[in-house]
């Protein structure tokens, strides 16, 4: 059976792509041919949720498996294939292209029929706009001249140190003796 998925952005309303994945597929195939088809990095981290009805988070789909002493917290993707998730029209996904910033695609399942004789699976079958930039820091590259001290503190804030940090304290060569 071949699934056909409308995906839509929140950071654009003018993108939309429809895509049609063999319904027994892994979520993998799916991520990596989303990854493809947007030209994005597949080495970027990138989750799936089951939702329901009103987008709200459920089951999560990883690339890694993240399995801790009390068991999965949260399935690989390529452990599972779509068909035995999502089962009925009008199920929704959210796929979860950067992390750190909680950006997402909606996905909806709108259509299930028999694939085409001749057709290569997965397909895109709709291809309107632009996709967002995957990640919002895409386009500030750090380097030795441009890392300052502002930037640097900046920087530890956000990801949550308290510390304020000086581009003095970081030379070449030098690391952190564990």
């Amino acid at each position: 059976m071949i699934y056909k998925f409308r995906m839509i952005s929140s950071d654009d309303k003018a993108f939309l792509r429809d895509f049609e994945v063999n319904s027994d597929s892994t979520f993998l195939d799916f991520h990596n041919f989303i990854q493809k088809n947007l030209s994005y990095d597949p080495h970027m981290l990138a989750s799936f949720f089951l939702t329901d009805e009103h987008w709200n988070k459920g089951m999560e789909l990883t690339l890694i498996d993240m399995e801790n002493d009390a068991g999965p917290a949260a399935i690989p993707m390529d452990s599972v294939k779509i068909n035995d998730l999502i089962k009925h029209k009008k199920e929704r996904l959210l796929y979860v292209f950067d992390i750190f910033s909680d950006r997402a695609f909606f996905l909806e399942l709108f259509e299930t029929h028999q694939p085409e004789t001749g057709k290569k699976y997965p397909a895109c079958s709709a291809c309107i706009g632009e996709p967002p930039v995957q990640t919002e820091l895409e386009d500030i590259k750090y380097t030795a001249d441009t890392l300052d001290d502002d930037l640097l503190n900046e920087i530890s804030n956000d990801i949550g140190f308290d510390d304020d940090f000086s581009s003095d304290s970081f030379q070449e060569g030098d690391y952190i003796d564990e």
